[in-house]
C-alpha cells in the first residue's frame, strides 16, 4: 500500500476551523477561506454538521478546497452514519484527494435541526480509526473484504484534559493512537496552566512522543456567542469571561487570552486550531502572527 506522507500536513502550524455553508452556492464560503489564507490560515478545516445542524456535508466543500490547492482538514463524524455509510464515505473523500480527516463521534443531533434525529453507534470512534487503519495499510476493511486501490488517510483524533480520570483520557488517546490516529486536536483551552500540568505527565510525555497536539482556541465576539458555547459539552469557559464590560471587552479579552496561551504552550504543542466562533480577518491575522512568531 501508499506510505502516508504527513510530512506536507505536519509542515503547518495553525489550523482555521470555518463552518460550510447551508445553500448550494459555495462562492462566499470560498472567497472567506482564500481571505482568511492571506491573512494567516495554513489548513482549512471543515466542519460535519455542528452542534446537530443541516447544513451541506463537508466532503462538497472539503473537495472544492482541495482542487483549488488548499490545504484542508476535512471533519468526518461517526454518529450521523450508519457502518456502510462510513465505509462509503471514507472510500469517497480519498477518491475526491481528501486525506486528512479529523474523526469526531460528532455532535448530538438531537439538539440540532431535527430534535427527532437518531444517534448511530454502528462503529466505536476506535472502529473508524481501525477502519482507516487497515485501508491504509492492508486495502481491507473490517469485514476483511478487499477495497481497490490504495490509501493514504491522515486521521486525527479529539482529546479532552479537563476530565477528572486523567489516567482514562491517555489510555483512550493511546487507543487511537494503536489504531492509526496520527495527531490530536484539545478541546478548546481557556488557561494554559490546566493543560501544561497535564502535558507534563509522565504517561502523557510518553503518548505525545508518538503524535502531534494542536491546542484549540475560541474567540468570542458576542456574549450571545460566550453563553452559548459555553454549554457545549466539553467547553470550559472560566468566569473571567463572563465579568468583561461589553461585547467589544469580551472579544479583545478573548484575542489576548488567545495569545497569551500560545506563548506559553508553543514549548509543549506541535501548533494550534481557531474555531469558527469568529470570522473576522483582523482575528485570524493577530492568531496567526502569534502562532508563527513561535515557530
Amino acid at each position: 500500500m501508499n506510505e502516508i506522507n504527513r510530512e506536507d500536513f505536519f509542515e503547518n502550524r495553525f489550523i482555521l476551523e470555518t463552518l460550510p455553508p447551508r445553500g448550494t452556492n459555495p462562492d462566499k464560503y470560498i472567497a472567506f477561506c482564500k481571505e482568511a489564507v492571506d491573512y494567516g490560515a495554513q489548513v482549512i478545516a471543515v466542519t460535519d454538521l455542528p452542534m446537530g445542524s443541516a447544513r451541506v456535508s463537508p466532503i462538497a466543500p472539503a473537495h472544492m478546497l482541495s482542487e483549488l490547492g488548499f490545504n484542508v482538514l476535512m471533519h468526518f463524524s461517526r454518529t450521523t452514519r450508519n457502518a456502510i455509510r462510513i465505509e462509503g464515505d471514507l472510500i469517497a473523500v480519498h477518491m475526491l484527494g481528501i486525506k486528512n480527516l479529523l474523526i469526531l463521534s460528532g455532535d448530538d443531533p438531537r439538539v440540532g435541526t431535527y430534535p427527532f434525529s437518531s444517534s448511530i453507534e454502528d462503529f466505536s470512534i476506535y472502529d473508524v480509526f481501525k477502519l482507516t487503519k487497515l485501508l491504509n495499510e492492508k486495502g481491507e476493511d473490517l469485514a476483511g473484504l478487499k477495497i481497490y486501490g490504495s490509501f493514504s488517510f491522515n486521521p486525527g483524533g479529539v482529546f479532552s484534559p479537563f476530565e477528572k480520570d486523567l489516567n482514562q483520557t491517555l489510555e483512550r488517546m493511546e487507543l487511537k493512537i494503536q489504531n492509526g490516529c496520527s495527531f490530536f486536536v484539545s478541546q478548546p483551552i481557556f488557561n494554559a496552566d490546566t493543560i501544561i500540568k497535564f502535558l507534563e505527565k509522565s504517561e502523557a510525555e510518553e503518548i505525545f512522543k508518538k503524535t502531534k497536539i494542536y491546542i484549540a482556541l475560541m474567540v468570542f465576539e458576542s456574549f450571545q456567542q460566550l453563553e452559548h458555547f459555553s454549554k457545549v459539552p466539553g467547553v470550559y469557559v472560566p468566569k473571567e469571561y463572563f465579568r468583561q464590560k461589553d461585547d467589544s471587552h469580551l472579544e479583545e479579552y478573548s484575542k489576548h487570552q488567545c495569545v497569551s496561551i500560545i506563548e506559553k504552550l508553543a514549548p509543549y504543542v506541535h501548533g494550534f486550531y481557531l474555531t469558527s466562533t469568529t470570522r473576522k480577518m483582523e482575528t485570524i491575522k493577530v492568531v496567526s502572527d502569534a502562532v508563527m512568531s513561535q515557530y
